[in-house]
């Protein structure tokens, strides 16, 4: 049986672009962190048909929704997708082109209404219908803007109330496509309303203080490629032995994160607190806390980069705790972090060749 349902899809733009031209794991990472807010900002009570790549498909059966509050919707999550991607630029310690380019891409939304058809497959429920593929079809179109809310005619002929929020600029266009023919509907360009959405507070800035006991070690690789390898979470298990990561703050790294980490019976909870890049030298900082004994501690690296491509490394650790550990125990911990540096040194050596 059909059913009338007001269809709503945000789009990410840029997504194809985005994942071919930068690290692929960061950047599905950043896509999925931002999919998960689109889902979380639906107010509105919408069904989740499905989320198709860059899309995400929403539905909501019954009479239309009223056009501002609709609208507000698509704003809500236009906003909420903008502020997150400043968190993001304001936060990550990676270099790499996802997390430095995550700040390009842009939303936009479609807004049809029609009849639809809902069929089960096993668990789960897929919408489709004529008017569905109408919808999917408007994300290709002649708009020039990159970010939009597009509105069908055909949805607003459904409403009582079809006046278009005034504090939007609203255009008139029409689309031609096969099989399908003219379709007409609204737009608005989200430009201005991007240029309103304020930047994030900012950190304070963490003052480095640094323990008494260190390590050093001279790596024959370049200072950004060493210095991705020692902040990326799901490549440390390669070279630190024994290490499991049980629980992590699934988005790329960016102060703030936090992850738990396994080491036999000992388990420490890491969070990430600041990064300090610059051309010729980096600072790198987390905080740890050792569960049981109840110990914290600050690790702190100091990379800075050589001649002929090489990074001199070094590994701070200032004790946090009053009284300090015991001298045994802080004797296996850098006995530890000595073989940890050295299997960080040959990993990366390791992958020139």
């Amino acid at each position: 049986m059909t059913e009338n349902a007001t269809i709503l899809i945000p789009d990410i733009s840029g997504y194809t672009e985005f994942l071919t031209k930068t690290a692929l794991v960061h950047s599905s990472h950043i896509i999925n962190e931002l999919l998960d807010l689109i889902v979380a900002s639906n107010t509105l009570d919408f069904t989740l048909s499905e989320i198709e790549g860059d899309a995400v498909l929403f539905y909501r059966k019954g009479k239309p929704i009223a056009v501002d509050s609709l609208i507000r919707q698509c704003l809500t999550m236009f906003e909420n997708f903008h502020k997150q991607l400043k968190i993001i630029e304001r936060d990550t310690v990676c270099p790499c082109g996802a997390c430095q380019t995550a700040s390009d891409l842009s939303l936009k939304c479609v807004v049809h209404y029609g009849p639809i058809k809902e069929i089960k497959v096993s668990r789960f429920t897929k919408v489709t219908g004529l008017d569905m593929i109408i919808a999917h079809r408007l994300l290709k179109n002649r708009i020039g803007a990159p970010e939009y809310i597009l509105a069908t005619q055909n949805y607003l002929n459904h409403l009582s109330d079809r006046e278009l929020p005034s504090m939007l600029t609203w255009q008139q266009a029409s689309d031609e496509y096969p099989a399908l023919g003219i379709i007409e509907y609204h737009y608005t360009s989200l430009k201005q309303v991007k240029n309103t959405i304020p930047d994030p507070p900012k950190r304070e800035s963490s003052v480095i203080e640094l323990g008494e006991d260190s390590l050093e070690i001279e790596i024959n690789t370049s200072l950004l490629d060493v210095y991705q390898k020692l902040i990326d979470l799901d490549g440390r298990v390669q070279w630190i032995p024994g290490l499991e990561i049980r629980e992590r703050d699934e988005v790329t790294e960016r102060i703030g994160q936090r992850h738990v980490c396994l080491f036999g019976s000992t388990i420490g909870d890491m969070v990430t607190v600041s990064s300090d890049i610059r051309d010729d030298y980096i600072t790198y900082i987390e905080d740890g806390r050792i569960r049981g004994p109840d110990i914290p501690y600050r690790e702190t690296y100091l990379l800075k980069s050589l001649k002929e491509g090489k990074t001199a490394l070094t590994f701070n650790v200032k004790w946090l705790s009053d009284p300090e550990p015991p001298e045994k125990f802080v004797r296996q911990f850098l006995d530890f972090y000595k073989m940890v540096l050295e299997r960080l040194k040959q990993f990366c050596e390791n992958q020139l060749l």
